[in-house]
């Protein structure tokens, strides 16, 4: 795989990403959870969301071609993911999280913006 499909290929997996993490949390709405499952179906949730800052950090090690900077592609999610921070933040703290509307609005909240932010960058890159 060569840059360009590389780079080709990260609105897909931006949007795959986001569809999966909204189709993991969506259900803890109209489902009566235990809550570790509910902490489970959130777990799972958040790092579908956070599967993209995993592709935009593979750019780091993934050998491209020397006049590539990969500098540019992390402090393009980065500062285009600050939603990020938070979901990183809630996974870290899942054990203790109760109130299953609050939280997973939260999540909800954070991958969409996420998403559009990254969205509209690379809409604004082509």
């Amino acid at each position: 795989m060569d840059v360009d499909q590389f780079l080709e290929a990260i609105p897909a997996t931006n949007n795959v990403s986001t569809v999966a993490s909204i189709l993991c949390v969506l259900p803890t709405y109209f489902l009566r959870l235990e809550p570790a499952t509910y902490r489970l179906v959130l777990s799972v949730g958040i790092v579908f969301g956070l599967s993209i800052l995993a592709f935009a950090m593979t750019t780091v090690i993934w050998p491209f071609a020397p006049h590539f900077d990969r500098f540019i592609t992390v402090f393009r999610f980065v500062v285009f993911s600050p939603f990020v921070i938070v979901l990183i933040a809630i996974l870290a703290c899942i054990k203790r999280i109760t109130r299953v509307g609050l939280w997973s609005t939260v999540v909800l909240a954070c991958v969409i913006l996420d998403w559009a932010g990254i969205a509209l960058f690379m809409l604004a890159l082509s």
